[in-house]
């Protein structure tokens, strides 16, 4: 499967917030989204699974314009994952995910037995059997994070489509979520998350995708931006991209 971003510019009014963007992602992909505020990241997010309309430009997945697939066949093919959100009930785990397999179902009908057995698949997949009677409530965020994913993954996605899936989340559950998503992606998953953590960006991904005004000043691995300067410009304080002993990248500021 692949997404492909043509010449994309979006503007709220007279307002640009992305000009001329291009963007490729394939099967296998974990792309973090890299930028300050303002950069047109979430935006980005939102116009992928044509939740908002583009300007100009065209986003297409394996050559068909996501604009023209039916709702449940774009379902399909991607999932938006929002930040942490709360169930207005208590539904458990295995309830919630069940409800992603509502894409595949006619209006009046029941998830059967095929779909049950779909949900202990992926709750094997994602390694949820400690929570997966408890009511979404009682979980911490990173479990309600993955009990999310693995709602998506019930629609049958294949990419997943992550608004800073870290935010709000401690250091430990944090780690997690991404270790959790990067184990999909070496199954054939591809991914695009957006964060404002650069250290969990470089050590996750392998695709950092750098936003600025608009446009992307840089896509590339993590190991291309040891000793550039191009953090420092984009965040405008200087930043050293560096690889520890032990072989990870991070960065340093001044």
């Amino acid at each position: 499967m692949i997404l492909e971003v043509r010449d994309l510019s979006f503007s709220y009014g007279d307002h640009r917030v992305l000009d001329s963007l291009d963007l490729k992602i394939s099967d296998g992909d974990m792309v973090a989204l890299l930028g300050k505020n303002g950069a047109g990241k979430t935006t980005l997010l939102r116009l992928i699974p044509s939740f908002l309309k583009c300007t100009q430009g065209t986003i297409s997945i394996d050559s068909v314009p996501v604009k023209d697939l039916k709702l449940k066949d774009r379902a399909g093919y991607m999932a938006y994952i929002p930040q942490i959100t709360r169930s207005a009930f208590p539904y458990s785990v295995r309830t919630s995910i069940l409800m992603g397999a509502s894409n595949r179902l006619s209006m009046f009908q029941s998830p059967g037995r095929k779909e049950e057995q779909r949900v202990e698949q992926i709750i094997d997949l994602l390694n949820l059997h400690q929570i997966a009677d408890r009511n979404m409530d009682t979980i911490s965020g990173g479990e309600r994070q993955l009990v999310l994913i693995a709602r998506a993954l019930m629609q049958d996605a294949r990419l997943l489509i992550l608004d800073e899936p870290t935010s709000f989340l401690d250091y430990s559950n944090q780690l997690m979520v991404l270790e959790r998503i990067g184990d999909l992606v070496k199954k054939g998953y591809s991914c695009i998350y957006s964060t404002h953590n650069p250290d969990l960006a470089l050590g996750h991904s392998s695709r950092i995708v750098i936003m600025s005004e608009g446009h992307i000043s840089f896509d590339g691995s993590a190991v291309e931006l040891i000793g550039t300067d191009i953090l420092s410009k984009v965040y405008g304080r200087s930043i050293e991209v560096v690889r520890t002993e032990r072989g990870g990248i991070v960065c340093i500021p001044d």
